[in-house]
């Protein structure tokens, strides 16, 4: 207990808590400037929210607009093959549309060579001495070291080198009683990789190792498409076809055929994720623009902040926007149907939509990829259409520099600022705390003082009073 508290105990002093009366003092004084600071710091991070939040939008529209910029988005063919047994067919960018006949005469072989066999895959060979291997391909001779003279290790020594001879090796077992193992070597696909394995010089041959049974020669693949008799050397041909990749898998009897139509689902649905995008963005940004909003996180929190109405400007820009790469009917996303409404918001006349994909689908997918791969969106005097130029602009809209993030970091540096000020008011608050308790702790000893002049003065009195009523 304090001397304030036993004064007031014993009724000396003046009765007050003084540092009751002191820390109300200071509540009066701090708590309207805290308040005003810590008001200020959360409307600031509710502004860094809403910023994020803003990014956010923006980054599934550049999401969007992605799935459009690129030539190969709007492959928009599917493939109906009437012999998948014999080859198989994918339509790539670019493929146009039409019917074709191909027939497989034979698809293309590696060279398959196999060894001597072995009794086991650890058996001696060379009398335990290092020997080389010679693999020609194509007149290309390559030699081949072989330290680990065993079966296992002729195969570790030639797949080692696989990658420069274009030959792999593996130790196979028949489930022979006697001499099980034997090593196969595998060329590569075509005529031209045909090789031939030897003991190069004066070196005695190795027992038991001869390269000398072939079991499949190297050969190319024959086919014939639309008439025309094509040779490749691998199974893929992807050139012969525009926009389309074949995938050769066994000689047929008869011609087989392919038909390529148009399959505008996906890049409907890629542009029906933009429309949902764009929308989904609007109304958040409606629901942080409207203090009435109900929304407990994001509701009013950039009502009065004008990069609001800066984002929904930028964002209407790039779905209204007129392509650089126009059409003759289609320059824009309102010529197929997506139109914005009173309320802001994207509306798709999906039958509008349909007839647009179907009949001018490479007009539009002009439109909006610029007819470009894999662009890039540096080179300003590339035109890249309204997806790429719409990507270019999302770019700068929300880079480290740019307008959000720049907000961004001054409410975050304005949050940090004001949080050291309200520290700054705590301290400032304390001192003022201890000189109004010295301040009262003074009062009360004066009050005390008085206190006891007075009781001492009434009893002199009353002492007096008493001598005179005796008398």
């Amino acid at each position: 207990m304090d001397t304030n508290q036993i004064s007031s105990a014993i009724g000396v002093g003046s009765g007050i808590d003084i540092k009751a009366m002191a820390k109300s003092l200071t509540d009066v004084e701090r708590e309207p400037r805290a308040k005003a600071l810590e008001d200020k710091i959360s409307k600031a991070e509710k502004r860094v929210s809403g910023y994020a939040a803003i990014m956010f939008g923006l980054k599934q529209i550049q999401g969007a607009f992605k799935g459009l910029n690129d030539l190969s988005d709007f492959s928009g063919a599917t493939v109906r093959n009437s012999n998948p047994t014999a080859f198989e067919a994918t339509a790539l960018p670019g493929a146009q549309l039409g019917q074709h006949t191909v027939q497989v005469n034979s698809v293309a072989k590696p060279q398959i060579t196999r060894s001597d066999y072995f009794s086991s895959a650890t058996q001696p060979l060379n009398a335990g001495a290092e020997f080389n291997l010679q693999i020609t391909v194509g007149g290309r001779i390559n030699s081949v070291k072989v330290t680990e003279t065993t079966p296992e290790g002729v195969v570790e020594a030639i797949n080692t080198k696989s990658g420069v001879t274009g030959v792999e090796a593996r130790l196979v077992s028949t489930g022979d009683p006697v001499n099980p193992y034997t090593i196969l070597l595998t060329g590569t696909d075509g005529a031209a990789s045909a090789f031939s394995v030897a003991q190069p010089g004066t070196e005695a041959a190795v027992p038991g190792l001869g390269f000398s049974t072939t079991l499949q020669s190297a050969s190319n693949a024959n086919v014939v498409i639309d008439g025309l008799a094509i040779s490749r050397a691998s199974n893929t041909i992807d050139d012969a076809i525009p926009g389309v990749r074949l995938e050769l898998v066994a000689p047929t009897a008869s011609a087989g055929t392919i038909s390529l139509s148009r399959d505008t689902a996906p890049v409907k649905t890629k542009i029906e994720a933009l429309t949902k995008a764009y929308n989904e963005f609007q109304e958040f940004l409606d629901t942080m623009g409207n203090p009435k909003s109900t929304d407990e996180e994001y509701g009013g929190i950039l009502a009065t902040d004008t990069l609001l109405r800066y984002a929904r400007d930028q964002a209407r820009s790039l779905v209204t926007a007129t392509s650089n790469t126009p059409g003759p009917v289609v320059s824009a996303l309102r010529d197929i149907g997506i139109t914005l409404d009173r309320e802001g918001r994207l509306q798709t006349d999906s039958v509008k939509l349909d007839v647009s994909l179907k009949g001018r689908f490479e007009e539009i997918a002009a439109v909006l990829s610029g007819n470009t791969e894999n662009a890039s969106l540096a080179d300003e005097s590339t035109k890249l259409g309204i997806a790429g130029e719409a990507l270019r602009k999302l770019e700068k809209l929300m880079a480290t520099e740019g307008p959000i993030l720049s907000r961004s970091k001054s409410a975050e540096s304005l949050v940090t600022s004001t949080q050291e000020e309200l520290s700054e008011l705590q301290e400032r608050m304390d001192g003022v705390y201890e000189r109004y308790l010295k301040q009262l702790s003074a009062m009360d000893s004066v009050v005390s003082q008085m206190n006891s002049l007075r009781d001492s003065l009434s009893g002199q009195f009353e002492g007096l009073m008493a001598m005179y009523t005796n008398k």
